[in-house]
């Protein structure tokens, strides 16, 4: 059964103007699907909506009436689905481009978020507090290891290369960058990592950060090492815990500058009370 909406309701439906519905009418770009014959009120069916998105969407992309209504007349099927198909490539390519540049502005309002917030906390390499954080999933990019402008504006890129194997949609990013360092000696004992928003439930590129109680400190680029070997002394005489690995969360402050919220993981939340050695997957 058809659903049928009155030239005011259309309008509003499709986000135009009942005159436009009557222009559209007269040079037979889109008719109504009836028309009452005692009041020559016309009526639209949802197949008009569709035909309305498609010439809203033509009209946007400057797409001159007539050249529309010669798609909508034309006999040639291959010639109608090629230009629908065009049109859904460049949705699709405007899609991605509202998305980067969401992903942008919510980057640069993050940068003065960090701004506020870092103006009250000191830059030390000896000031610690502790603080419950809950279960991450990550991913770790194995081609960055060391923090660099050059090493942030590849995240990106190496991230999708590493999972191109993956279903398209399969993850989604927190993509601020992290580093998590270990302390035994591999050959690389740094890597970046990021945390999922979304995730599939199994894949071989994801590892667990723990939930549990982490020490943690802010410090600059210039006072990271000294901070790590403080942070890990620290936690070994205070908490009497063997730390492991530490995680070196990026806080951009500006276009060209960060600085790093240092973590280690104190007690995660499945020990019981006595203290215990960091657990991470490495």
């Amino acid at each position: 059964m058809n659903n049928y909406y009155s030239i005011g309701e259309t309008a509003k439906l499709a986000d135009t103007t009942i005159e436009t519905l009557r222009h559209y009418d007269r040079i037979n770009l889109l008719k109504p699907a009836k028309v009452d014959p005692s009041s020559g009120y016309r009526y639209y069916s949802d197949k008009e909506l569709i035909y309305l998105d498609v010439i809203n969407f033509c009209k946007k992309k400057n797409m001159p009436l007539h050249k529309i209504k010669d798609v909508f007349t034309n006999d040639n099927l291959d010639y109608i689905i090629s230009f629908l198909k065009t049109k859904d490539e460049e949705i699709e390519q405007e899609i991605k481009q509202l998305n980067k540049t969401k992903l942008q502005l919510r980057a640069l309002r993050k940068q003065y978020e960090n701004q506020a917030y870092l103006s009250d906390v000191p830059l030390s390499p000896n000031h610690f507090l502790t603080k419950a954080l809950g279960e991450r999933t990550i991913v770790k990019i194995h081609s960055l290891q060391k923090p660099s402008l050059e090493s942030f504006h590849q995240m990106q890129n190496a991230l999708n290369q590493q999972l191109e194997d993956e279903p398209r949609d399969a993850f989604a990013f927190d993509l601020r960058a992290n580093i998590m360092t270990t302390l035994e000696p591999p050959e690389n004992p740094s890597v970046f990592f990021v945390v999922c928003e979304k995730y599939p439930e199994q894949s071989d590129y994801i590892s667990i950060l723990p939930k549990g109680i982490y020490l943690y400190g802010y410090c600059s680029e210039e006072q990271r090492r000294e901070t790590i070997q403080n942070i890990v002394a620290h936690a070994k005489a205070e908490y009497n815990t063997e730390i492991l690995s530490v995680i070196q969360s990026v806080i951009f402050t500006g276009m060209f500058q960060w600085v790093y919220e240092i973590q280690v993981l104190l007690k995660s939340a499945s020990s019981d009370k006595r203290q215990i050695k960091q657990h991470v997957a490495i």
